[in-house]
């Protein structure tokens, strides 16, 4: 049974929110194409247990040195782990966010940190080049903005870009995955008078990748 770990950074309100409908119409359409997957969710928005803080720097640096973890290390340790773990079982990926300035929320850039792991989902060769570990995996990044990102023949200033979607497919293609796809809904801040035809527009688009992913 393939394993669909979905990564999602945004809080949860009652308010509506064009990431959420953006993601239940992919992972709906996903879902009825195939029922029989596995499907767990990750809101790190809510929850992002083990950050890159002074107790994972401690950690890295005792495991360099051969040093024994005190038992909040091993505590912190073996509970991160789970997380890795469950990030190199898992057969697809699916990371949802809204764009904060340009970038991921801090949340999912906490969580890339944390399974960015050399000798776990990447190696250097014998060269000091990145080789990933994780191969025949896909994953697919749905991303909501209000301004847009993607439309290049219009745009005023190159050089304001989607950082987050460049920066998500370059840490998964060191860690060897490469079938990445990317479906935005973008610019209904920028065109308010169309955003309702855009965000129906991108529905669409979540729709379909579901079906193929």
């Amino acid at each position: 049974m393939p394993k669909v770990l979905v990564i999602y950074a945004h809080p949860e309100t009652a308010k509506g929110s064009s990431t959420r409908e953006l993601y239940k119409h992919f992972i709906n359409s996903y879902s009825k194409k195939n029922p029989n997957d596995e499907i767990i969710v990750h809101n790190v928005s809510e929850y992002m247990p083990f950050p890159l803080k002074r107790i994972a720097v401690s950690i890295y640096n005792k495991t360099l040195a051969k040093s024994e973890l005190n038992a909040d290390e091993e505590r912190f340790s073996e509970a991160r782990q789970k997380w890795i773990d469950e990030f190199v079982d898992a057969d697809k990926y699916v990371f949802v966010n809204p764009m904060y300035n340009l970038f991921l929320p801090t949340e999912m850039k906490s969580y890339i940190d944390m399974v960015m792991q050399a000798h776990t989902t990447f190696h250097y060769d014998q060269n000091g080049f990145y080789v990933g570990d994780l191969k025949n995996k896909k994953a697919i990044h749905l991303q909501c903005s209000g301004g847009k990102y993607h439309c290049s023949a219009s745009d005023p200033d190159p050089k304001i870009q989607d950082l987050a979607d460049q920066y998500l497919q370059t840490m998964l293609h060191v860690m060897g995955i490469d079938d990445y796809t990317s479906v935005f809904a973008e610019g209904m801040d920028q065109d308010p008078v169309n955003a309702i035809e855009i965000l129906d527009n991108a529905y669409i688009k979540a729709e379909n990748a579901g079906q193929n992913f």
